[in-house]
């Protein structure tokens, strides 16, 4: 993993919106009374965008605390949106979750895969267009009307 630790102002932090989805708001008093006590101790992974990926807990107990600055881990290694929801649904693995979250996780790993799936056989098509002398590519689409009858 590609990272640096980097000392933001915790206002300039966004969460990202599937962590809302999968993990919710809810917030344990007795996290929230370490996190007064002790800071936080794990510093929270974001994107170089400092989009959270790991530590929405975290980030709210200490806006709850009033924590201003902390130290982040800036990923660099997260690129695309795919690529932040994969490491966003990985960085909560250990932690224990509903077997309906879990379903969920794995919904939006399936969907991720196949969006790869179709984005290389895109790269792919378009190469080969390239290579045989076409000037684009167009993915193969049946007409809705070639199957139709007309006596």
């Amino acid at each position: 993993m590609n990272y640096v630790l980097n000392h933001v102002r915790l206002n300039k932090l966004t969460m990202h919106p599937l962590s809302i989805t999968l993990y919710g708001y809810d917030l344990d008093p007795s996290f929230i009374a370490s996190v007064r006590q002790h800071g936080i101790i794990c510093p929270i992974q974001v994107t170089q965008d400092l989009i959270i990926v790991d530590g929405h807990k975290r980030f709210q107990a200490a806006k709850e605390v009033g924590i201003i600055e902390d130290h982040v881990i800036v990923r660099l290694d997260l690129n695309d949106e795919w690529s932040i929801q994969e490491a966003l649904i990985e960085c909560n693995r250990h932690r224990d979750r509903s077997a309906e979250v879990k379903l969920h996780e794995r919904q939006v790993l399936a969907s991720i895969a196949d969006e790869r799936r179709r984005e290389r056989e895109l790269v792919t098509g378009r190469q080969e267009a390239v290579a045989v002398g076409l000037p684009q590519y167009e993915p193969f689409q049946f007409s809705p009307y070639q199957w139709e009858y007309d006596p």
